[in-house]
């Protein structure tokens, strides 16, 4: 019996087991196609600024103005150039609870806040999509996740308490 690319030793048959250019290119292609699902999975939407925080384990509490919304004016609004005390871009300052409660926008005439009805409040209109003056803010930069978003309604609809 002939066998090519075999040979025997002591009545053992060896299959030589040279580079085969084809099963080199399989194995490749099936590497790559391993990493780039990994890959794939792994990534986001590439939307993102960072994850949204954790859900609230109870949804129930009441949001603290010092605690969960003043962090999110601090990190994205109440910036240099911005609405701090020394810029107060359109009429806005979100520098503190007094800052915000005084605040009346250029563009809508009024507070910003109306305590208890976060659908009247102008601060509600310009960070949600669609703003009915101007553009959304944060200007020109990744808009507020929907957790911060959902948190600034929920500290307005609750009367906007200084907490």
């Amino acid at each position: 019996m002939k066998y090519s690319n075999s040979f025997s030793t002591h009545g053992v048959l060896f299959k030589n087991h040279t580079s085969n250019s084809t099963e080199s290119s399989f194995l490749v292609i099936i590497g790559i196609c391993f990493l780039t699902f990994a890959f794939i999975s792994c990534g986001g939407n590439g939307n993102s600024t960072g994850p949204d925080p954790e859900p609230d384990p109870d949804p129930d509490r009441n949001v603290s103005f010092s605690q969960d919304i003043s962090p999110i004016f601090q990190s994205s609004c109440a910036t240099s150039g911005c609405h701090d005390s020394g810029t107060q871009e359109s009429g806005v300052n979100l520098s503190s609870y007094d800052d915000v409660m005084n605040s009346v926008g250029n563009q809508y005439g009024e507070s910003i806040v109306n305590p208890g009805n976060p659908d009247e409040s102008p601060l509600v209109d310009k960070i949600e999509a669609d703003p009915q003056e101007g553009q959304r803010m944060p200007y020109q930069r990744d808009p507020l996740s929907q957790a911060n978003i959902d948190s600034i309604r929920a500290w307005i609809a609750d009367g906007a308490p200084d907490n």
